[in-house]
C-alpha cells in the first residue's frame, strides 16, 4: 500500500504575540500542565486552561498555519442552553460537591472551537475479499408442550461468504481525522458531529471562543485518516458486490490528489473541584449538546451526613434510657422510651447509607 508524498502545502510557522490571526484579535497562548496551545483573546490569560483544567493559561508562542481554518460548524448551544444541559446532568447525584452545581459550572463554562481534519484524496487500487451474502434457512423445532409433542418451523438467517477481487478508482471527500492527540477521547464523551452542517468560516462566527491549535499535522494524522479511508472503501467495495457483510479486506492502493481541511467544531468545557482540590472537567459538545464528564458524589459530605446521624441516633438512644429510668417511677415515659430507641437505632443504622452511597457511585462513575 503505496504511503502518499504529503505536500506542506500550509506551512508551520512560530508566531509571536500579534493582534490578528485568520482574522481574530487574539493572541497564542498555551498551558505548561498539559502543553496544549490556543489562540486566545487577552482577558483570558491566566485563566484555568480548558483542555485539563490544572494548568493556566499564559502568553508564549504557537506553531501556527499561515492559512486560517477552512470550514466550522457554528455553535446551536447558548449559555442558557449551557445552564438547562448542567442542570440534568447534575441530577440525582446526592452528596455532591458545593462546586457540583448548575448555576456555579455554566458561570465557569467557556466556549472553544477545536480542530479537525477532513481529507480529499483519489484512490486507484486493487483489492479482494470475502463478501457475506445473507440467506434463509427453513427448519423444523420439537417442543413438549400441553402434553403432546408440536413442531415449529424456524427460520433462520445464515451468511454465505465468497471470495471477490476488483480493482477501484474513486475520490472520496472528507474523510474525518485527528488534529489533536485528544480527539478519540473527547469524541467517545461527547459524541460525533454532523459533519452535513459544516459552512465555509468567518472569523465572526467564533464569537468569544478560544481555539485550540492543532498538535497533529497532516504528515502525523495520515496513517489515522488512512484507516478512516480504508474502511469507507471497504463498504463501498462491499456494496459494489451487492453483499451484506465483508471481512479479510485488503487493498493496495495509490493515494493522489490529497488536499486537507481544517474544521473547527465548537464545544463548551467548564469544571468542578472535587474533595480532593482536583478540577474535574465538563465537555458540552457545540451542536448536540451531549455532556462528557465524570459526576462525583463528595465522600467527604457522605461521611459528615453520616457522623451527624450516628450522633442523633447516640442522643436518641441515650433520651430512651433515661425515660426508662424515670419511667420506674412515671410508667407512661416507658413507651416513649421504647419509641425513642426504635427511632435511635433506625437513625444510626442509616448512618451507613450516606457513609457508602459516595463510594459506590464513584466507583460505577469511573
Amino acid at each position: 500500500m503505496e504511503n502518499p508524498n504529503i505536500p506542506a502545502s500550509q506551512p508551520i510557522l512560530t508566531q509571536e504575540i500579534v493582534q490578528n490571526i485568520w482574522g481574530t484579535v487574539r493572541q497564542p497562548a498555551g498551558c505548561l500542565q498539559c502543553q496544549q496551545a490556543f489562540l486566545v483573546e487577552a482577558n483570558r490569560l491566566n485563566q484555568t486552561c480548558p483542555n485539563c483544567g490544572k494548568g493556566t493559561i499564559t502568553s508564549q508562542p504557537a506553531l501556527l498555519r499561515n492559512e486560517p481554518p477552512e470550514l466550522t460548524i457554528t455553535s446551536k448551544k447558548s449559555r442558557q442552553d449551557v445552564l438547562n444541559i448542567l442542570t440534568q446532568f447534575t441530577k440525582g447525584v446526592w452528596f455532591h460537591n458545593n462546586d457540583f452545581t448548575p448555576n456555579i459550572m455554566s458561570n465557569r463554562a467557556v466556549p472553544l472551537f477545536w480542530p479537525m481534519w477532513l481529507v480529499d484524496s483519489l484512490v486507484n487500487g486493487d483489492w479482494k475479499s470475502e463478501i457475506g451474502y445473507d440467506y434463509l434457512v427453513k427448519s423444523s423445532q420439537e417442543l413438549f408442550r400441553d402434553n403432546r409433542w408440536q413442531t415449529h418451523e424456524v427460520i433462520e438467517t445464515r451468511i454465505r461468504w465468497e471470495p471477490r477481487l476488483g480493482q477501484l478508482s474513486r475520490h472520496y471527500s472528507n474523510i474525518p481525522g485527528p488534529a489533536v492527540t485528544g480527539h478519540n477521547k473527547l469524541i467517545a464523551l461527547i459524541g460525533n458531529y454532523q459533519l452535513d452542517q459544516v459552512t465555509s468560516y468567518e472569523s465572526t462566527q467564533l464569537g468569544k471562543g478560544d481555539l485550540l491549535v492543532p498538535d497533529l499535522n497532516p504528515e502525523s494524522a495520515w496513517s489515522l485518516v488512512q484507516n478512516s479511508l480504508n474502511q469507507a472503501i471497504s463498504i463501498e467495495c462491499m456494496k459494489a458486490a451487492d453483499g451484506q457483510h465483508i471481512r479479510n479486506y485488503s487493498i493496495n492502493a495509490n493515494y493522489k490528489n490529497l488536499n486537507w481541511s481544517q474544521l473547527l467544531l465548537p464545544l463548551w468545557v467548564t469544571f468542578y473541584t472535587d474533595d480532593g482540590g482536583n478540577n474535574q472537567m465538563v465537555f458540552i459538545n457545540g451542536q448536540t449538546g451531549k455532556t462528557g464528564g465524570l459526576r462525583l458524589a463528595s465522600q467527604r459530605k457522605g461521611w459528615q451526613t453520616a457522623g451527624i446521624m450516628a450522633i442523633v441516633g447516640f442522643i436518641l438512644v441515650l433520651a430512651s434510657l433515661l425515660c426508662f429510668a424515670i419511667g420506674a417511677v412515671f410508667p407512661p415515659l416507658m413507651a416513649l422510651g421504647i419509641l425513642l430507641i426504635i427511632i435511635g437505632l433506625g437513625v444510626g443504622l442509616s448512618a451507613i447509607v450516606p457513609a457508602v452511597w459516595p463510594w459506590q457511585w464513584n466507583r460505577k462513575q469511573r
